[in-house]
């Protein structure tokens, strides 16, 4: 078996394009957002839309977070496609598990209109296809996904003869091909998002940790090392990160580290591997194994990770050389070149969470690994509840800050156990 190569310490995806300077002094506004990731831009996009003045406040770099750090892979899915449009009725009822149902199909076509329109050049593409172990597994997702066509949800089923056109691995069985999702740059869609939101007149400001959030009145005070910014409305969209000064939000969902890693740009950009460059989901793995192949040639996996040290990537990056080994035995996987590290929001039941705070306060999180859809879905329902929807009104619940079983727990679980376990079982 081929051992792991060590990895420089550099991303997939370097952010780059204009700096945006630290809040500084005091500054008004109808909402602060406090993250700029892909929900929080998303969000403050909306609300410009609408003639709300928005500042957002991003603690370090632009998607210093898990935005850059994502796969760049656009899943119109819920929990990836392990929960059911049927399920999600069953938990928020007909109405509005019609209406959720109904946005998650949207939201891959959404969000490629949404690039079209701010016309970003994020080296987007069309498609991405769910494989199958099994004819028992390729037939019950089958059905899944019929499902999804009440909803507006498109898709098509590979047989296995097909496959060879997008996998070259005997490994599968079939297939369900989703036309509106797809794969992308996701540090050129941050950078391009953002330029939308300073273009929309959003005051965005980098290197400005919230220091300090405080109530004034009917206001909030939000506070940085060097400034402070003041509005009615405050949205909470830091994802996995947290929020120090809500610290009930981290018990809100469960942490899960995930990692990307990329090859050097390859000769035969990957073509003897993924024909088509995917992405490919292998939906039978419950430790992600889902390839793809970048614009400039890339291989690209993403792997679950695990122990506390997410910086070594020897020891990181060997669960996704394991898989490349296992689906395509006869040809040596090409050593990676780069590493990513995130974290994912995970919720029991895979769904996203509007939270609830004091009055004004409102939190986005548990994209459940789907930021580019469910987060941004999430992002514009955030976005609708304070321009003034009814809660009723929304596709997904407001609920209060409330603790997960096992909120303090599960962390350590996951990094230690159910993450290794998911790696060496999961192929």
């Amino acid at each position: 078996m081929t051992m792991p190569l060590p990895l420089p310490p550099r991303p997939v995806w370097p952010v780059g394009g204009r700096s945006f300077p630290a809040l500084e002094g005091m500054a008004k506004a109808d909402v602060v957002v406090v993250g700029a990731g892909f929900a929080g831009v998303a969000a403050a996009l909306e609300l410009a839309a609408r003639g709300r003045s928005v500042i957002v406040l991003e603690a370090e770099g632009l998607a210093a977070g898990a935005s850059a750090a994502s796969a760049g892979q656009v899943g119109p899915l819920l929990y990836g496609a392990r929960k059911t449009a049927g399920q999600a009725m069953a938990r928020l009822g007909l109405d509005r598990g019609e209406r959720l149902n109904r946005a998650v199909a949207a939201s891959g076509r959404r969000l490629f209109e949404l690039i079209a329109a701010h016309g970003i050049d994020c080296e987007a593409r069309r498609g991405f296809l769910c494989v199958y172990r099994s004819d028992k597994s390729f037939a019950r997702a089958a059905g899944r996904f019929a499902e999804w066509q009440r909803y507006g949800g498109r898709s098509e089923t590979i047989g296995r003869g097909e496959l060879g056109q997008w996998i070259a691995s005997a490994r599968y069985r079939g297939g369900v091909f989703l036309p509106e999702g797809g794969f992308l740059n996701p540090a050129r869609l941050i950078s391009g998002l953002a330029d939308a939101a300073v273009g929309a007149g959003i005051r965005l400001h980098c290197h400005s940790r919230v220091a300090a959030v405080r109530r004034l009145g009917q206001q909030w005070g939000v506070q940085t090392a060097a400034g402070q910014a003041v509005a009615p409305h405050l949205l909470v969209a830091t994802g996995s990160g947290g929020f120090p000064a809500w610290p009930e939000l981290a018990r809100t969902f469960y942490p899960v580290g995930c990692g990307v890693a990329a090859t050097a740009p390859l000769a035969d950009r990957a073509q003897s591997l993924l024909p088509r460059s995917g992405p490919v989901a292998d939906m039978d793995d419950p430790a992600v194994f889902s390839p793809a192949v970048t614009a400039d040639g890339r291989l690209l996996v993403s792997f679950l990770l695990e122990g506390r040290a997410r910086d070594d990537p020897m020891r990181n990056s060997a669960p996704a050389r394991r898989r490349l080994e296992r689906v395509f035995p006869d040809r040596p996987p090409p050593p990676f070149e780069s590493l990513s590290a995130g974290r994912l929001a995970v919720t029991p039941d895979g769904l996203p969470r509007l939270i609830r705070g004091p009055e004004g306060m409102l939190a986005v999180t548990g994209c459940n690994g789907f930021g580019l859809t469910l987060g941004m879905l999430a992002a514009r329902e955030a976005a609708s509840f304070i321009l003034g929807t009814p809660a009723g009104d929304l596709a997904l619940p407001i609920s209060e800050a409330k603790p997960l079983p096992a909120a303090g727990l599960m962390p350590a679980l996951f990094r230690s156990v159910l993450a290794p376990l998911a790696n060496r079982f999961g192929i």
